[in-house]
């Protein structure tokens, strides 16, 4: 279940993961009454969202335009022919409705409406006013009847060839021998899955003179019948620098091994977005893995500065004489005092009044309700946001979580706050000092928790000198925790701008004590190994940090690659020396020629699908194991991947309680439970996951899959199961009668067998018939 918390930026260095915010603000397209006849077209000229002077952003001027609006109207006509009858609602001249905004708004951008029946889908267009290039389209029909998808009609290698003509039509300022297609191209199983409509995707990175991109790039979705439905081009206008290094590769890969440094955590290990377990790890330092400025031979940080040659250091906290106390009334928290705990350390304008407040679960911790509190004046969306303050504060124990003193600005376009009266600024060492005392205040036995992180040089002040910024990390068992964070800016008088603190659960079933068997000179070597540094472009910026915004430039460096893509995102275990994966990375090319013992199989080619959808994966020794039996258990996770790829998040922040006899714990649960919630299990009764599935088991859960649960009830006698000489053995004669009629399952010599257990290879070559049963039925098949 996706948590509707607010939307919150927290940037957190140390982690590695730049956040690059762009909140789409979807402007009513006033669908339900629109003409569609004889309508004309609104032209605007748009500034960018908000004031642009903060961020660079030149408004779009109309004197330049070189590719009107008529012409580019009727490309995108001529590029989409299904939009023949589609209605323009509007045309504006600039990039209004992106926050922060592109840095190029010479762009037309085009609202359509396209009408079927009595109801309207809307989408954008967005073509270069200078160049007459498609930035982009997504074409988006919802499905209106139950059609048949597999065999697709056009291979991966015909929509690849598609692809690449359309991009030569619709952006022609590319030049064909410019396109470098991405290494893992074709059928993108992250995000899709195997059953509805195939898509094929693909990712081209453009050549800047003579040498790749990671900066520029165009994305293509060609559907099954070999249409474009999709065409993403970067649309920024930022300035390159020339392609001639003055370090050479050799030079870079020398201070590169001499730089790279390791560090030992308590790493937690995620699974489907969902916390899984905690491993003591050694893994790259962030500025170990910054890439080399090709000019000058420095490592460049994520705000594009020469990184310091210092180490990160973390020093302790000390006590403070005001230090958080939970609450201790026996009772939940109401709003009104949550929002007086708020007060007590944050300041708000004093305009702005408690306008919404919502107690729901946290989105890490269902365990724990929260308030989401928001205080807003009457100037909504003047300027293009709101003005408004945000914080999420523990309902229980009056911790607060988050706050921002200005939710929509994350230090673009932001209003200097008033300075306080009597109020002085503070020197960097008052604001350190400040940020030790508020982080004692809000965070439960910070002293003893956290450490601070010490940066060295002028770190701690904001870029753009507005304010000062402190990172603290949680140590537990004296080990630093991977990616938990207290991240607080303060601007120059000391009140706080941001604060947001890390919602990692679950450390004390921490088991690893922090006695590492693998030596750091030992990981420090494997690590070396599994990187290689690349001559390209990168881009620097256009996303906010620590409330900071980050101006977007181009520089040419050597970046980091992993030697095997598949690797980037282990650790390695301090205890077995074993490389760990973080993160699940499904659809990495290599994954299907790790299956070893496949390859001349009868089911070859249905496990070859399934593997190509991660429905299935190679086991740590690049084995299927394709004549294994599989349990109830199995079944579930199989069938529900192949609906639905990400079904391990889907109850993420929900409430979670036994289903079908299954409890939480067990490692079937999320598959059960969704397999539940659809109907293809009964959530009363009690599902055996453990038990080994049955021909006739998986009759029934063929039927309950394809909804002829009903039906089948009437085909207790049908003359299908009659056939069989061991027709007298099956219970669910409805079922089975059904699996075979679809040709889903048949018999064996006479003989339905339906105590013998199913294997691997059985269960995908039966998936795969259900795949192409799609269309042939009076209803859609596993889809959502």
């Amino acid at each position: 279940m996706k948590s509707n918390r607010t939307h919150f930026v927290q940037q957190t260095a140390k982690a590695a993961l730049i956040t690059t915010v762009a909140l789409a603000l979807v402007l009513p397209a006033g669908f339900a009454g629109a003409e569609t006849v004889s309508k004309p077209v609104s032209v605007t000229a748009s500034s960018a969202a908000g004031d642009s002077s903060a961020n660079s952003v030149k408004a779009a001027d109309p004197a330049k335009v070189k590719f009107t609006k008529e012409a580019a109207i009727a490309k995108i006509k001529e590029l989409f022919p299904i939009l023949k009858d589609a209605t323009v609602n509007s045309v504006e001249l600039g990039v209004s409705n992106q926050y922060p905004a592109p840095q190029n708004q010479m762009v037309w951008s085009i609202q359509w409406e396209y009408r079927v029946g009595n109801g309207g889908y809307g989408f954008q267009s967005m073509v270069d006013a200078i160049t007459g290039d498609l930035i982009n389209t997504y074409l988006y029909f919802p499905q209106t009847g139950n059609e048949a998808y597999y065999p697709p009609k056009v291979s991966q290698s015909q929509a690849l060839e598609q692809a690449q003509a359309f991009i030569t039509k619709a952006a022609p300022s590319i030049k064909s021998s410019d396109l470098q297609l991405d290494d893992n191209p074709g059928m993108n199983p992250n995000n899709r899955a195997l059953f509805g409509p195939v898509q094929y995707y693909f990712n081209f990175r453009i050549l800047k003179n003579g040498i790749f991109s990671a900066a520029d790039n165009v994305s293509v979705a060609v559907d099954g019948n070999g249409s474009i439905i999709q065409f993403s081009k970067q649309g920024d206008d930022l300035t390159y620098p020339s392609a001639t290094p003055k370090v050479t590769l050799e030079q870079a890969e020398k201070s590169y091994a001499e730089n790279f440094d390791i560090g030992l955590f308590y790493v937690p290990i995620y699974k489907g977005g969902t916390l899984k377990s905690w491993v003591l790890g050694w893994r790259p330092l962030e500025q170990a893995l910054y890439p080399l400025d090709a000019v000058t031979g420095k490592p460049v940080d994520m705000e594009g500065n020469a990184a310091t040659p210092t180490s990160v250091t973390y020093s302790d906290v000390p006590l403070g004489k005001n230090i958080f106390k939970s609450n201790s009334t026996g009772r939940q928290l109401t709003a009104e005092e949550a929002a007086n705990l708020v007060k007590k350390v944050a300041y708000i304008p004093a305009d702005r009044k408690l306008i919404s407040q919502t107690e729901t679960q946290d989105y890490m911790n269902p365990d724990r309700k929260l308030w989401r509190l928001t205080w807003g004046n009457n100037d909504r969306f003047t300027g293009g946001m709101p003005s408004q303050s945000y914080a999420e504060i523990d309902a229980k124990t009056g911790e607060i979580l988050q706050f921002q003193v200005d939710q929509f600005s994350y230090g673009i376009n932001a209003k200097a706050l008033p300075a306080p009266a009597g109020g002085k600024k503070l020197t960097q060492k008052e604001a350190k000092q400040q940020a030790l005392n508020l982080v004692n205040q809000m965070y439960n036995q910070a002293s003893t928790n956290l450490k601070l992180v010490e940066r060295g040089g002028d770190w701690n002040v904001n870029p753009d000198k507005t304010g000062y910024r402190y990172e603290f990390i949680r140590f537990y068992k004296g080990i630093p925790v991977a990616d938990s964070y207290v991240s607080i800016n303060l601007d120059l008088y000391g009140r706080i701008q941001f604060y947001s603190t890390a919602r990692n659960t679950g450390l004390e079933k921490i088991t690893q004590e922090p006695v590492p068997v693998v030596t750091k000179k030992e990981a420090l070597a494997s690590f070396l190994s599994q990187y290689k540094l690349k001559l390209q472009y990168t881009r620097v910026g256009g996303y906010t940090m620590n409330n900071s915004f980050i101006t977007p430039k181009i520089k040419l460096v050597y970046a980091p690659y992993p030697v095997d893509a598949q690797k980037s995102s282990e650790i390695i275990d301090a205890i077995t020396g074993k490389g760990v994966s973080v993160y699940e990375i499904p659809g990495i090319k290599g994954v299907l020629a790790a299956a070893t013992d496949i390859k001349g199989h009868s089911a070859e080619k249905e496990l070859s699908e399934l593997l190509k959808f991660n429905v299935i994966a190679p086991d740590a020794d690049g084995k299927v194991n394709p004549d294994q039996e599989i349990t109830m258990g199995d079944w579930l996770t199989i069938i529900v991947k192949a609906s639905t790829p990400y079904f391990e998040g889907y109850y993420n922040g929900a409430e979670r309680k036994t289903v079908a006899g299954v409890n939480p714990e067990n490692p079937y649960y999320n598959a059960v439970a969704y397999a539940a919630d659809r109907g293809w299990v009964n959530r009363d009764s009690v599902v055996s996951v453990d038990s080994k599935l049955t021909r006739e088991q998986l009759a029934v859960q063929l039927t309950a899959f394809v909804k002829y649960s009903k039906i089948s009830v009437y085909l207790d006698k049908d003359s299908t199961v009659g056939q069989f000489s061991d027709s007298s053995t099956i219970s669910n004669k409805g079922a089975v009668a059904i699996a075979v009629k679809l040709g889903l399952m048949k018999d064996d010599n006479g003989k339905f067998n339906p105590q013998l257990t199913v294997t691997k290879a059985q269960a995908a070559s039966v998936i795969m018939k259900l795949v192409e049963l799609q269309g042939k039925t009076d209803q859609m098949i596993g889809q959502q």
